[in-house]
């Protein structure tokens, strides 16, 4: 009997063993389930993690509001919102499911007019990234909420484009572009209880959905899987020297603003770029006031604007105006200047094409005057070789900081001289403002040049000379000598 109920104690207790390897077992395995379902890696950049109820799992967005360089954030507003797919894998997406999921509430971010964001302010070549994180979207998210109790709930996130939801404040539409975001991400929350049989977000991953891709992953950084980590603030590397990558959540929405600046037909004495012609030195008023001197001028567009018809997906290249103007702001149209098209209200004007080059001649006093160009296009301005000259530069703008006046004085005549070059190598790209991008080509004669003598032969003149001056000096000398042999 004894032996029997110690029998039977023994497999009682063998039964308990049993018990805590099977929920042992059972807890493996369903952590072995989520690596399957979820395909969590080993690093923690693909996915964010909580520990328990009072420290789950969080995920954040940020939101890349990109524009050309120099260009002035707008003031605006950008909401995401979250739509229930279904749970678990295989996906269950029946009434019942869905009823079981909570709602996750809209997020969203807002820029002031101007606004340079605190450590999310960046410049990546010609464009300028305004950063911000929206708050994590699983706040108090623990307990009940999570209707369904322990597994995995999927969701769809995506950016609002339309009001009041999101908006982009703009004061001339026929000035000002942009583009919203049109990414796509399926959010996947695993959910456990913690010791005190509290539920939790325990991980979160992010997808981006293909075919939905964010401007800001390409083929080349697209992370494997598509898989993308939403914890807030990233892995937070660089605290006194953030980076896009290392410190803001990578699901990442880009929104993109662009700009015009000049007046336009109406107004074109307000100008988004000049180049501006002086000549200084010796010669007469003729020789300073008459001639014309060629260059080669190029404007490229920025960036940040599409390349492509949203609609039709035809090839867009902008196409800029410029006008010549003397020293009393008129229009001229002197086909010494060049290739004149039009006339339009104003007059003859040239028509710059995005990327390519356009030949112009301007003499003393007379200026290149663009009405309508990008903020943060980059520009590239090289004036011929001119015998007779010294040519140098001043330009109030360049790539590195929004006000950036220099002089580059040539050294030596008959020189092509401009940017870019090995010593201002650039890009240079306009800044905002009215007059604000100017650059000013001087070139200093060096003397009056006999009519008919060209400056390629002067060196052969100079040793003409001195040979000539060498035989006066050795015939004087013999004379010299056979006059006092003679006495």
């Amino acid at each position: 009997m004894n032996t029997n109920q110690n029998k039977q104690g023994g497999q009682n207790k063998m039964t308990g063993k049993e018990n805590r390897v099977w929920k042992r077992t059972a807890n493996i395995a369903l952590a072995l389930a989520l690596s399957l379902s979820l395909t969590l890696p080993a690093t923690a950049r693909e996915y964010s993690t909580g520990d328990s109820s009072t420290n789950p799992a969080k995920a954040a967005i940020t939101k890349l509001f990109k524009m050309p360089f120099g260009t002035p954030t707008p003031e605006s507003k950008f909401t995401f919102t979250f739509t229930k797919i279904g749970m678990d894998d295989p996906l269950d997406n029946s009434a019942t499911a869905l009823a079981g999921m909570p709602e996750i509430d809209d997020v969203y971010v807002t820029y002031a007019a101007r606004e340079n964001p605190v450590g999310g302010t960046f410049t990546i070549g010609g464009d300028r990234y305004a950063v911000k994180e929206t708050p994590n979207f699983l706040k108090d998210m623990v307990g009940n909420v999570w209707g369904n109790g322990e597994g995995i709930y999927f969701y769809w996130v995506h950016e609002i484009e339309t009001l009041p939801d999101s908006y982009i404040t703009i004061d001339d539409e026929d000035k000002e572009g942009w583009a919203f975001s049109k990414a796509k991400y399926k959010v996947e929350i695993w959910v456990e209880k913690d010791s005190n049989n509290i539920l939790f977000p325990k991980y979160v991953a992010v997808r981006i959905v293909p075919g939905s891709e964010d401007d800001y992953y390409t083929d080349e950084n697209i992370p494997g899987h598509g898989k993308v980590d939403p914890t807030p603030g990233g892995e937070g590397k660089n605290p006194d020297d953030p980076t896009i990558e290392g410190d803001f959540s990578q699901v990442i929405f880009t929104n993109k603003y662009w700009k015009t600046d000049g007046g336009g037909e109406e107004n074109y004495d307000e100008s988004a770029l000049e180049v501006i012609k002086k000549i200084k030195g010796s010669g007469s008023a003729a020789d300073r006031d008459d001639k014309f001197f060629p260059f080669s001028v190029k404007v490229i567009q920025p960036g940040v604007i599409p390349v492509l018809d949203p609609v039709t997906g035809d090839p867009v290249i902008q196409v800029y105006k410029a006008y010549v103007m003397d020293e009393e702001d008129k229009i001229v149209t002197d086909s010494e200047n060049g290739a004149f098209l039009g006339p339009d209200s104003n007059g003859g004007y040239f028509e710059f094409t995005s990327g390519e080059t356009v030949e112009v001649a301007l003499k003393h006093g007379q200026r290149l005057v663009f009405i309508d160009l990008h903020i943060g296009s980059a520009v590239e301005v090289t004036e011929d070789a001119v015998p007779g000259y010294i040519p140098s530069y001043r330009r109030t703008f360049s790539g590195t900081t929004f006000s950036d006046t220099k002089e580059y004085p040539g050294l030596v005549a008959h020189i092509e001289f401009g940017f870019p070059r090995d010593e201002d190598k650039g890009p240079h790209y306009t800044i905002e403002g009215v007059g604000a991008n100017t650059v000013t080509f001087t070139n200093t004669r060096t003397g009056a040049i006999p009519t008919g003598v060209s400056v390629d032969d002067l060196p052969y003149i100079v040793l003409i000379a001195l040979a000539i001056g060498g035989l006066v000096t050795f015939a004087s000398g013999r004379s010299r000598r056979k006059s006092k042999i003679g006495k």
